[in-house]
């Protein structure tokens, strides 16, 4: 059923929660570049310094993203999801007036990336769990749909804001566009109702947490998944946390110019995701996730590529950003879809939290990888580092029973054949 003309169009509820994380998404492409371009312009950080700053906003899912689950498959979803929009207006908004009162340092820009990165674990999980309620299990690849269309425009729109609200306010006054946003996304998700059922039996909370990752290490097409993104995951943050730096110093790119480079991975990402779901019902999901990931590959190379003119090397940026969105949305939508259909309702917290700590948790490593090969090797090795660790995700999903999973359902069949 095409997405513009799906069921969930009349689901109120939904809608109040799609329209909440809209906005809050389009703030936090802001904070994705007028931060590090606060570090870089301001501070005068380097790539050793912009690596660590992105290693604090993914460390917090490794350190609190099991626990986190467990909790979330306690307690009810929703007020999770209002208390930590909150928090965040108020951790974000904490730097354009710490920089309007003349005391912002670098190192409290750790300490907000790391708190913000806290409350990003615990927000994302509730929303991923939220939705099968919500929604209902038929419905849920249309809902991931929606979540990462939004999440596309947002692409669009935030780092083209961003860049524009960076030069006419300066990086760090930039970021109150992103506390407003959360403030936004409370009061919708405040309005939604929902019935919520959490977990009566009640073990210990490493026994719970436990539980989930037992679950996920025993489904070969899921745990297969989570080890792919993982690596993955290791080389994109490793390209985030040194493409300011190189685009701005090696290339000589402005913040206007790196902001409309990275803006353009938002219509390839719209695109993929209003394709997702078409495009895995005609080729199989197992494919489609496969053809994702290599796709991702190519990204890197072409990154690899980019030199001369800042123009020219603006386009070359851009060109890399719109293969990678138009691939990551298929990945995005129709692994979320399979997760969340093929998992327990009262594991769903858990299993969700032990994807993604498996998946994420060689994002920091990788952010602090490629800031270390870039401070003492030069950032394009550094490049080729995440492209070599790219194509290792791709070798490790191609051995494995995801080239031949036809649908959600298929995973489960695959599990038993091999069990």
């Amino acid at each position: 059923m095409p997405l513009l003309a799906g069921p969930l169009w009349h689901n109120r509820e939904f809608l109040k929660l799609w329209l909440g994380s809209s906005v809050s998404v389009i703030g936090s492409q802001v904070t994705v570049l007028a931060l590090p371009l606060t570090a870089v312009l301001i501070f005068g950080a380097g790539p050793a310094e912009t690596g660590l700053l992105t290693a604090t906003t993914t460390a917090p899912m490794v350190l609190f993203s099991l626990i986190a689950g467990a909790w979330i498959d306690r307690l009810p979803r929703r007020p999770i999801r209002i208390v930590t929009d909150l928090l965040s207006a108020l951790i974000i908004g904490s730097v354009p007036v710490m920089a309007l009162t003349g005391v912002l340092r670098l190192e409290y820009l750790y300490v907000v990336t790391f708190l913000a990165g806290t409350c990003a674990v615990w927000s994302r999980l509730s929303v991923s769990t939220m939705l099968p309620a919500l929604v209902g299990r038929e419905n849920l690849v249309e809902a991931n749909s929606r979540i990462i269309v939004s999440f596309s425009v947002a692409q669009i729109a935030g780092p083209s804001i961003g860049g524009v609200l960076v030069q006419i306010l300066s990086a760090p006054l930039a970021l109150a566009a992103d506390a407003t946003s959360f403030l936004v996304s409370a009061l919708c998700v405040w309005r939604v109702k929902l019935d919520e059922h959490t977990t009566t039996e009640r073990k210990t909370l490493w026994r719970e947490v436990g539980d989930g990752l037992r679950w996920l290490r025993g489904e070969p097409v899921l745990f297969r998944l989570t080890v792919s993104i993982g690596l993955a995951n290791l080389a994109w943050y490793g390209v985030q946390a040194i493409i300011v730096v190189y685009a701005t110093r090696d290339l000589g790119l402005t913040p206007a110019m790196l902001g409309a480079a990275v803006g353009l991975i938002g219509p390839a990402s719209l695109a993929g995701a209003l394709l997702a779901g078409t495009l895995a019902r005609r080729f199989g999901l197992g494919p489609v996730l496969v053809a994702s990931l290599c796709g991702e590959a190519a990204s890197r190379v072409v990154l690899l590529l980019a030199g001369g003119p800042p123009w020219l090397a603006a386009v070359t940026i851009g060109l890399s950003q719109l293969l990678f969105g138009f691939i990551a949305p298929l990945w995005d939508v129709n692994a979320s879809s399979l997760r969340q259909s093929a998992t327990p309702q009262p594991l769903l917290g858990r299993v969700s939290a032990a994807g993604a700590f498996v998946g994420t948790g060689m994002a920091p490593i990788g952010a602090l990888l490629a800031g270390w090969i870039g401070e003492s090797a030069g950032l394009r090795p550094a490049f080729v580092f995440t492209a070599i660790v790219t194509l290792i995700a791709v070798a490790v999903l191609v051995r494995s029973p995801v080239p031949r999973l036809r649908s959600p359902e298929g995973a489960t069949q695959v599990g038993q054949v091999l069990g």
